[in-house]
Order: C-alpha cells, then structure tokens, then sequence
C-alpha cells in the first residue's frame, strides 16, 4: 500500500458535517463567548469594588480629605447619615456635595448622603422639617448619629468676601471651611463622652474665654472639647471629669498646695498637663518639680544676633541687633505628638526660655521624653538678659546655654513602650513661651494652633486626629493669545478630524484586502 496515496477514510471537517450540527457549534461558540466576556465584566467589577480607590488630580488638592477626617470616617463603629438642605445659598452648593460623597467613601459606606431638594420634593423636604425643626429657608447640612443629630449652617462652612457689596457685587467665597465645619460635628455626634480641659487661673492667666485666647478657644471648639477654668485654691483635688489641665501664661508661681495638687494628679491619676511657662517668669517651685522629673527650666531668653525690622521716626527699619522672637523647628520625630505638623518652622512670639533634660533622672522616674521644638546652633540661651540693655546681649559660652535649644518637649510616665498594648499613661506637654498661642502671637505665626490642637489630641488620647486648615478659592483662568487661539483650532478643525480619517481609511483597506 502506498503510503503517500491519498486517504480513502473520511475528513473530520466542518464542511463535511450535516447543516444542523454547524449551526449548532456556531450558536455554542457565540453562547461560550458571551458567557466568558460576561465572567470577565464580573470579574474586573468585583476586584474594582473591592480595591476602589480614588485620586485627587485638583490643581489645590481640593477634594483631598485631611487624616483628621480620614481617620475619624474609617473608624466609625455607628451609621451616620448626613442630609444636604440648601435651598437658597447655591454659592458652595457643589462644593458641599462634592465634600459628602468624599466622606461617604472614606467612610465605607457607613455614612451615607441624601440631598433634599424642597422645590422638587416638597414632601420630604416637609417631613425633614418637622422631624429636625428647621425653618424652610434655612440652609444647612444635618447630621443624625442614631437619633443624637447636630446642624452645620452653610454660613459657617465659607468665608465670604462682602468687598464688592459697594459696587454692587454679590459676595464671593474666599475660603472654603466645609471640611472643618463637618468633621467637628461628626466628632461630636460620633464621641460617646465630650472631652473637657480646665486652663488654670488665679494667678493672672489669661482666660480661655477672654479676648487674648479667643483664636485659640475657637479651633478648640472645633475639636469639640468644651473649656472651663480651675482654681486650685477653691478645690481638694483636680476634677474627675478633666481630660487634661492647661497652665498658660502664669504670671506668679503655683503655691505649694496647689503644686501638690498638680503632681497628685500627673503621679497618681496619670493626668494629662499642657504648660506653657512666659519666657520672662521665674516660678521657683514649678522649676523645682520638674526637675525632679528630670526637665530643668533654664531661666534664660533664647536670643540670637541678626536684623530685624523696627520703626524708627514713624518709618520701618533693618535694624541689626539682638532678635528675641525665637523660630523654632518642629524636627520629624515629633510626628507620634504633632502628626502633620511635624517638620516645619514655628515662629514664637515674645520672650521664650529653653528647656534641658537630665536623662539619668528621667531614667530613675521612668519618665521618656521627646523634643517637639528645637532651633538652629545661632541661637543661645541668654542667662543675664535685660529688655533694652545697652550694650546689648552678647554671646557668653561660660555663663550662657548655646544652641541648638530645646524650646518644647512631650513628656509620657508609665506604661509599655509597645503599641501593641494599651496601658494608661501621665502625659505632658511642656514649652517655655506662652505668648505664641495668643492671638497677638497667632498673628505672628498661625502654626502655634497646629502645635497646640495637636498636643491636646494626643494628651486626650486622640492622636489619630489633626487640625484641619480651610481651602482658599481660587480663581482659574486661561489665558491664550493669538498664536495660540490659532493652533488650537488647526487641531480641532484639521488636525484631529485628519487622524481620524486616515484611520478609517487604514481599517477600510485592511478589510478590503
């Protein structure tokens, strides 16, 4: 037989089958095609909704959540619905609605929107109404918390600029507070228990609802922890219901009872201290306490030679001399107690006196310690400083302390160093200026606020929070001059129009050949 003459046996080929069995394989391939397209559809759907995530490409970050808020939405253990209501004031209507849906996603759905539009839904605007008691032509956003609600007015989420009201202009947004406004009411609805600080008078501190600490008093409000003052004198002990004691701006020292009462409450009830000590006070017995923890109060001005700008006969003028306003730098280890604020500048108003940290005590108290303010080797610790002197101050390694100075440390007693174990801890933030968290000082240098808020979040134990700054509206314009205009519309006119029909034409001959 040869083997290279041609098959007698049948072709298995498709040609060869009966017309019914190849419709039937052809209708079994479309079919086993649409089921795998469709497996693929569910496959890509299922790993994007497992995995969403969410970039934000603004120009300013806009839509980009501070981690106070990120860490606050991730962490809710209630559902929290938030219901949009503005009927009139549309100025930072999108602005709004934009913000929620950010927090609905960082919330993962356990807190949800529902935008109420009284014009179309007059019914659920009524029923919203009644339930919550607000007028119809308020505009807010209401937060409801399993019944415990709270109101965010839209007037309190903008800045307004009312400068064109002369000449006719409606007002404008100058900066967008709708992120700050929220969070502190969901911060208020969500905590089962409102922290609460006392600030310490009778010794000629200024008060937390006085004029001088009103800036400072404000951005704590917002953190929602209520302030109230102290007397030592008036008590037997510090109150059970502090979340932390605040000593700012003495002007004389403690007296020993009320020292007494201080340390009773850092050693035996793990207290939370904020001291802000004036650079220009002497306070023998808080200076003597301390340094039984090991931190000594240096009893300097921390001062440097440079220029500064005075006035002189009315007009401002460089001056070279002595600069008494202290810039520190918040160094990037500070992070666990100043969170994003760790890293930059913070310029201090006023006299400012360094701080000195004794280890070996420190070691014996069990006490750890961390800088949060330091500055650069130029600046040294003046011991025999004179407001005025002339000749004025000269750098003195014998008697003088040389930089780089300590200007503020955290202080933690007890507990485990382990962040895996949850033991209760006293806790002390300790500066030697005061003066930066007034707001003469405020103005100087808004930093102090992040300082500040983010030391109390982490005495309180709420470390996960930071502060959250408001976003300036800015105004985007595109500018093209002739040229340009010109080569805008070749491409679109010609050009793409061009790309496209040469493509066509590809696939066309392609097919055709």
């Amino acid at each position: 037989m040869d083997p290279n003459a041609p098959s007698s046996m049948p072709q298995k080929d498709a040609a060869h089958l009966p017309k019914s069995i190849r419709r039937m394989a052809i209708g079994l391939n479309v079919v086993a095609q649409i089921v795998i397209f469709a497996a693929i559809i569910l496959m890509v759907n299922y790993v994007n909704f497992r995995h969403f995530k969410r970039w934000d490409f603004s120009r300013n970050q806009k839509y980009a959540l501070a981690p106070l808020t990120k860490n606050l939405l991730s962490g809710l253990k209630k559902p929290v619905k938030a219901v949009v209501f503005f009927p009139s004031f549309q100025v930072i209507s999108q602005d709004v609605s934009a913000l929620l849906r950010e927090y609905e996603y960082a919330s993962d759905k356990k807190l949800t929107v529902e935008f109420v539009d009284p014009y179309r839904n007059l019914l659920r605007a009524k029923e919203l109404s009644e339930k919550y008691k607000f007028g119809s032509n308020d505009n807010i956003v209401i937060l409801d918390c399993e019944g415990k609600s709270k109101f965010v007015n839209a007037i309190d989420m903008a800045e307004m600029d009312n400068s064109g009201a002369m000449l006719g202009q409606p007002p404008t947004v100058r900066a967008f507070k709708g992120e700050e406004a929220l969070t502190a009411a969901l911060l208020e609805i969500t905590e089962e228990k409102q922290s609460k600080i006392y600030f310490l008078s009778g010794h000629g501190e200024p008060s937390p609802t006085g004029q001088d600490l009103s800036g400072l008093k404000s951005f704590i409000d917002r953190q929602n922890i209520k302030l109230d003052t102290l007397n030592l004198n008036n008590v037997d002990a510090v109150p059970t219901d502090a979340s932390a004691v605040v000593l700012l701006g003495t002007k004389t020292d403690l007296s020993e009872r009320e020292l007494k009462l201080l340390a009773d409450y850092w050693n035996d009830r793990n207290g939370r201290l904020f001291v802000a000590l004036p650079g220009n006070v002497k306070t023998p017995r808080i200076a003597a306490w301390l340094a039984e923890l090991g931190v000594t109060l240096q009893q300097d001005v921390v001062v440097k030679s440079g220029t500064m700008l005075v006035l002189q006969g009315g007009q401002p003028t460089i001056r070279s001399g002595i600069v008494t306003t202290a810039v520190g730098f918040t160094p990037p280890a500070s992070k666990p107690v100043l969170k994003d604020a760790a890293g930059f500048d913070l310029q201090l108003a006023g006299l400012t006196q360094s701080l000195s940290v004794d280890t070996t005590k420190t070691a014996a108290q069990k006490v750890r310690t961390l800088t949060l303010i330091t500055t650069t080797p130029d600046y040294w610790g003046e011991t025999e400083f004179t407001q005025g002197a002339q000749p004025p101050a000269v750098k003195n390694p014998e008697k003088d302390h040389l930089g780089p100075l300590t200007l503020a440390l955290a202080l933690e007693r007890g507990g485990i160093q382990d962040p895996r174990v949850k033991v209760e801890t006293g806790r002390m933030v300790l500066t030697g200026n005061s003066g930066f968290l007034s707001n003469e000082g405020l103005r100087v240098s808004e930093a102090g606020l992040d300082f500040a808020v983010n030391s109390l979040n982490w005495l309180i134990n709420r470390e996960q929070l930071a502060g959250i700054p408001p976003k300036a509206k800015q105004a985007v314009s595109l500018s093209l001059n002739e040229n340009q205009m010109g080569s805008l519309a070749l491409a679109v006119v010609g050009i793409i129009p061009a790309i496209a029909a040469v493509l066509g034409v590809a696939v066309w001959w392609r097919r055709r050949h």
